[in-house]
């Protein structure tokens, strides 16, 4: 199978997709994947002129021991570090909002020239988008991943055992 650009996520977030489920099945968590293909319609009068993608949502949200969790799926080919280009500004924001109001926030990043994914609160995030926006480094190297953020590794007859880094359930 080939994978453009498009769709190179695509394999990640089944993985996700399928530890979610295995999450809902053993009762500890409902986690669920957003509609990617939400559209907003461009009408001039009574016309129909054409759609445009609306901002999207983060990528998946739910709920675990009674606590909202929402977050981003992110993949890199990249060996040496993360792009930050890779995140949008709304999903920054969306993510902070939620932390505020007490979920789990967070991005899972997978490098996958190393087969390894990484959870990445949303407070580590903030700090580089914000030193990043200053003028700073625009990328994540990996070094500090491995170092400063939990790998997500399969474990509890999970695929991606994401819950056991927040110490779910």
């Amino acid at each position: 199978m080939t994978v453009s650009y498009a769709n190179r996520g695509e394999a990640f977030e089944t993985l996700i997709i399928r530890s979610n489920i295995t999450y809902d099945v053993k009762g500890w968590a409902q986690v669920e994947k957003t509609d990617p293909a939400i559209r907003i319609t461009q009408e001039r009068g009574n016309k129909i002129i054409g759609y445009k993608k609306a901002k999207g949502f983060v990528d998946f949200f739910g709920i675990s021991n009674g606590r909202a969790l929402a977050f981003e799926a992110k993949t890199t080919k990249n060996r040496t570090s993360f792009p930050l280009q890779n995140i949008k500004a709304h999903q920054m924001e969306t993510l902070k909002k939620w932390r505020d109001q007490g979920a789990h926030s967070f991005f899972l990043i997978q490098f996958e020239k190393h087969f390894e994914v990484y959870l990445l609160t949303i407070d580590q995030a903030s700090q580089w988008w914000t030193h990043s926006l200053a003028g700073g480094r625009k990328s994540i190297p990996y070094e500090w991943f491995r170092v400063n953020c939990d790998i997500v590794k399969p474990k509890r007859g999970v695929l991606l055992d994401y819950l056991g880094c927040l110490q779910l359930p």
